[in-house]
This record gives C-alpha cells, structure tokens and sequence, in this order.
C-alpha cells in the first residue's frame, strides 16, 4: 500500500497506512514480536504489583519508545537494502547504528523496570 495521500482524508488514509504498518511489522519482524511479548509481561507485572498512574505513565512512554525505535531500525533497514542492495561498508554502519540506538533504548527500558519494580518484589 502506498502511502501517497496528498488528495485524500490526510488523517483517515494517514490511521490506515500507519496501522498497515504496524501490522506489517508485528507479522515480519521477529524483534518487535520479542519487544511487544516483553511489554505484555510488563504490563502484567504492573497490574500484579499495582503500580502507581506515574508509573503506568513512565512504562507505557518506555515502551512506546523502545517499539517505535525498533520500527524505525526496521524501516531504515528496508530502505538501505533497497536503495543498496549490494554490501557497502557505509551501509553496514548506519545500520549498525540505527541497531545500537535500539540497545540504548531497551538498556534503558530495563532500567526503568528495575527502579519500578525492584522495590516492589523486595519489599
């Protein structure tokens, strides 16, 4: 599906392209699959230890974060094989980067869950 909808209902094609998206990446995207059953986990945790509505905000914004990192790692990816299908050294970097910005964001999603729910299960 295209996402060229400069002459129609901007927000109603802009919902389905994204949701096509989002789609597309769960069913191809082994990472993201991995990063979705990782937040299913987490949200569970917070109901099971009833964290506080700061809390909920602070895990949903995380996860939210490290979801969308993931995505843009994958899109990014897609583009690079495109638009170089064959291996170039700089291509290889940039994707390393874009991977290692994923690391940084789940590293730090980690973090947060340790400082929300350590107390908790030690307490």
């Amino acid at each position: 599906m295209s996402s060229d909808y400069r002459e129609k209902n901007k927000i109603h094609f802009g919902l389905r392209y994204a949701l096509n998206g989002l789609k597309i990446a769960i069913l191809s995207e082994r990472n993201i699959v991995i990063h979705f059953i990782a937040a299913t986990i987490v949200l569970i945790a917070g109901v099971l230890y009833s964290i506080s509505v700061i809390e909920w905000a602070i895990l949903f914004l995380t996860i939210g974060a490290v979801i969308s990192m993931e995505m843009m790692n994958t899109a990014l990816e897609r583009a690079l094989d495109y638009l170089e299908p064959e291996h170039r050294p700089q291509i290889g970097v940039a994707k390393d980067i874009s991977a290692g910005a994923v690391l940084v964001t789940a590293i730090v999603a980690i973090i947060i869950a340790c400082l929300i729910f350590a107390p908790k299960i030690l307490s």
